[in-house]
């Protein structure tokens, strides 16, 4: 687990996959609103890093200079596209991503038996229990 000292020294390090196939540099850093941890970084790609890609931290490996992402670059390149201009990541497009790579989104209700049962749940409710990423800005 990347801890928030460790995600300091990570803005512009080297971003790999699991082959050591650089992807970019890493851009922007966004926290989980509940826990305070590093959750997700945006890798610059694309001629001049023109273009921003989320990928998650989690299984993520930094060694102080360089980070190993547990998704390959392929992953990286096809996930789905967000808009940066608002800041914190609207529902919709934060849930898209946790979808994307497979991770659990949100907190199943007391007796869902599966996360793909919330959907039937109020709308209210799951924007209540979700995992809420913000971007995270380090003061210089």
């Amino acid at each position: 687990m990347i801890g928030q000292r460790e995600a300091l020294r990570m803005f512009g390090c080297e971003v790999f996959d699991p082959e050591g196939q650089r992807i970019g540099i890493v851009g922007q850093l966004f926290i989980d609103d509940d826990t305070e941890q590093p959750a997700w970084i945006t890798v610059q790609t694309g001629l001049f890093g023109t273009n921003e890609s989320f990928v998650p931290l989690e299984g993520a490996a930094f060694d102080g200079d360089t980070l190993t992402i547990a998704v390959d670059k392929d992953a990286v390149r096809r996930a789905p596209r967000v808009s940066l201009l608002q800041g914190d990541l609207p529902l919709e497009q934060e849930r898209a991503l946790y979808l994307y790579y497979g991770m659990t989104y949100g907190v199943a209700p007391d007796g869902a038996e599966s996360i793909d049962e919330v959907s039937e749940v109020e709308p209210e409710y799951v924007e209540a229990v979700r995992l809420r990423l913000r971007r995270w800005v380090a003061a210089t």
